[in-house]
């Protein structure tokens, strides 16, 4: 099959390229690093980039966000006094411990009044106290956008945080290579996290700006109990309580060097870049053995789930199933069922929903949702055309899959989507930022590298029987999830209807595990309410607030 696959996708018009075996070499540096180097010659900068195994799933409970936090403090700008040696820091570290102390206590003081609002408050004296701290602190502060190290060298820097990894990704000219292995090795040293108490800010800030979300109702109702399946926005109180010494602490703990993987792009030879590399990035101490995040194992045949919930401005459908971890034989053909379904104009879904029957506006799908390294979700994420209900999206949806498994797939067809799936690799291929961001996560998901390479060859040796029958043993209801969204009846409602909402939700998160059975009590309480005159609803909206814990009132 293999060598007709050229000619074949020549003959359907699709013009692809089949994509050429990777060169990358690797080392392994004397602390356990790891050192992958793709050369490309004629580049005139180069790309770098950290990855760190263990991402948002593998944090504790005292410390989820965290690695959401590290990525906004310790990566993506590079300030002068981010880099302090260790010998010069002491300055720096006494305000911030300063700064924490004085966070703490006006937080206290803040559950405090909640509980007794007429007692006398230190609130105005602590904050006081703490301005005057961060004032200092600022003294010490770049404030420019040109104090980045990085940008005043013409390069750039971002940092992503996924359930699986922290990425810290970099790009600048060839000159600056050692000034970037320097950098990032004293970076990591120091770990001085300076600008923590605004990165914490801003990140709650983020989640309640965005409030709940489908995607993450439907995480939590499908991998119930594993981290998976955690939404941010219920850890808000333990996050607002996360100190700068424990960030700190657990940057310590989990960034380390035999957990590191360092991914170069560019015009390099592993002779020039291995033993600059070694000076720098290879002397980072590798901290004392830790235990490794143990995540609890979940059924993928946990039955039919169901969620109906008033979120967002438009009906939307979201189904999930619950799929195997990258490490899977099944995964692959997994990953082809989902090119066959929705990757791209001529998939199934974009041309049966969208165009001919006019059913949804928008189809998508997802694999490895949040990630791949544990058994994560596979997501059909449909938005109903105006006049058509989600009952009928959600039938059209299972009819398609039904198709995918019992009827035998168009060599045209699939010759299609194995065209479709070489071009994106290529594209990877060509872009470096784009490479080292996919070898990285091979590794930090699959344990290989070379899964980059290996998936795309692999798939070409798929049957079209072998992605029936995985869709056959996944695309199934045990499996499944859905979550059904309308739109939000309580846009419009007055102030105390709203903040009954709140209070309910507060109540129901902390009784509740089941998202289902949650979203049903608050609408089924807020239906009730209504039939209250609204001195009525108010003194019940009091005696629910008294039931909370003082820091979600």
């Amino acid at each position: 099959m293999r060598l007709l696959v050229p000619i074949l996708v020549a003959a359907l018009g699709l013009q692809a390229q089949v994509p050429r075996p990777l060169e990358v070499q690797e080392r392994r540096l004397a602390n356990g690093a790891r050192l992958l180097l793709v050369e490309r010659q004629g580049l005139p900068a180069f790309s770098g980039t950290l990855v760190f195994q263990g991402g948002g799933a593998e944090e504790p409970t005292p410390t989820v966000g965290a690695t959401d936090l590290l990525a906004r403090t310790l990566f993506g700008t590079t300030w002068p006094e981010d880099l302090v040696p260790a010998r010069n820091q002491t300055d720096l570290d006494a305000l911030l411990k300063q700064e924490e102390g004085l966070l703490e206590a006006i937080r206290i003081e803040r559950l405090r009044q909640r509980r007794d609002p007429a007692a006398p408050t230190q609130a105005p004296s602590l904050e006081a106290s703490l301005e005057t701290v961060q004032s200092r602190m600022k003294a010490l502060f770049s404030s420019s956008p040109l104090s980045d190290l990085y940008t005043a060298r013409g390069g750039r820097q971002k940092a992503m945080a996924t359930a699986d990894a922290l990425l810290a990704q970099t790009e600048l000219p060839l000159e600056s290579f050692e000034f970037w292995c320097r950098t990032e090795a004293q970076r990591l040293r120091t770990v001085q996290l300076s600008r923590f108490s605004q990165a914490r800010t801003s990140l709650i800030a983020d989640l309640r700006s965005q409030g709940a979300q489908g995607m993450a109702l439907l995480r939590g109702a499908a991998l119930p109990g594993q981290p998976y399946g955690r939404d941010l926005l219920d850890y808000l109180p333990s996050l607002e309580a996360l100190r700068w010494s424990d960030l700190r602490a657990y940057a310590r703990r989990s960034l380390r060097p035999d957990r590191m993987m360092i991914i170069l792009v560019g015009s390099f030879s592993m002779d020039t870049v291995l033993p600059v590399v070694e000076r720098h990035l290879g002397t980072l101490p590798v901290p004392p053995d830790g235990e490794d995040a143990i995540l609890p194992e979940i059924a993928a045949d946990l039955g039919d789930r169901r969620v109906q919930a008033a979120l967002g401005a438009g009906p939307r459908l979201l189904t999930g199933w619950r799929m195997p971890s990258r490490h899977h034989p099944d995964h692959l053909a997994l990953r082809m069922a989902v090119q066959l379904l929705a990757g791209g104009q001529t998939s199934r879904l974009q041309t049966q929903l969208v165009r001919i029957k006019g059913l949804v506006r928008q189809a998508q799908m997802s694999l490895d949702v949040p990630g791949g390294r544990f058994p994560g979700l596979l997501v059909a994420d449909l938005w109903p055309s105006d006049g058509h209900s989600l009952a009928e999206v959600e039938g059209a949806l299972h009819s398609e899959i039904l198709h995918l498994q019992q009827d035998p797939i168009p060599q045209d067809e699939w010759l299609r989507a194995l065209a479709q799936l070489e071009a994106e690799h290529l594209l990877i291929e060509d872009e470096p930022a784009a490479l080292a961001r996919s070898l990285g996560m091979a590794w930090a998901e699959g344990g290989d590298w070379r899964l980059t390479d290996l998936d795309i060859q692999r798939l070409r040796a798929l049957a079209p029987e072998a992605i029936q029958a995985a869709a056959r043993a996944w695309l199934i209801p045990s499996h499944r999830t859905t979550v059904l969204l309308e739109p939000n009846p309580f846009a419009s409602q007055d102030p105390i209807e709203a903040e009954l909402v709140r209070v309910l939700k507060a109540l129901a998160s902390t009784r509740i595990a089941d998202p289902a059975q949650r979203e049903h009590l608050v609408s089924e309480g807020i239906r009730q309410l209504r039939m209250l005159s609204a001195e009525e609803r108010l003194r019940t909206l009091k005696l629910l607030e008294a039931q909370l814990a003082p820091e979600k009132r």
